[in-house]
């Protein structure tokens, strides 16, 4: 632990860099080790006044940004939404994420500060996964869930492979919950 070994051929320069940050409301969080790794990895920064705030929810502005900086993407140009003005700080990130199939809208533009849904989350995350090449072939029961067939027809897929996968499992007592 702590240690990395690499053989390289020819000179170069290594520089080792500790993103580790901290943040008050998180040390005894059940995500702390999740928040630890986000955070280091420049995926999320916390809401400001050294702070976290893991049980806020997440907005379609937020998880777009998120996969934008995971993929050090460094995209602009016009998310082509009435919705997303030009120099917001997640503009860049929609452009990216609308220029590569991952959000295509809510039906009334991006909806920037809409919470993102489970059933979003899923297709959200599968649709990245497909620009990835990834296997999205993984296929859940959604019946197993009381409330499965209530996952909205664009989802379906979406779900099913989060399911599958094993992104979602539920949120206890046979409870789904797509649009929470």
């Amino acid at each position: 632990e702590g240690a990395v070994t690499g053989l390289v051929d020819g000179s170069c320069t290594v520089k080792v860099v500790d993103n580790a940050k901290s943040f008050q409301d998180a040390g005894s969080h059940w995500a702390k080790d999740a928040i630890a790794f986000a955070s280091s990895h420049e995926l999320f920064g916390g809401v400001g006044g050294g702070n976290f705030a893991p049980d806020a929810t997440i907005d379609r502005a937020m998880l777009a940004t998120v996969l934008y900086r995971l993929e050090d993407a460094k995209t602009t140009g016009s998310a082509s939404f009435t919705d997303v003005p030009a120099g917001a700080w997640y503009a860049d990130a929609v452009a990216w994420a609308n220029g590569n199939g991952i959000v295509k809208g809510s039906g009334n533009g991006f909806d920037p500060s809409g919470s993102v849904t489970r059933e979003q989350l899923a297709t959200m995350l599968y649709r990245y996964a497909q620009t990835l090449d990834m296997d999205t072939k993984a296929i859940g029961s959604l019946d197993k869930f009381s409330d499965g067939g209530q996952t909205s027809g664009w989802a379906k897929d979406a779900m099913s492979w989060a399911v599958g996968s094993g992104l979602l499992s539920g949120k206890g007592e046979g409870i789904l919950d797509p649009s929470g």
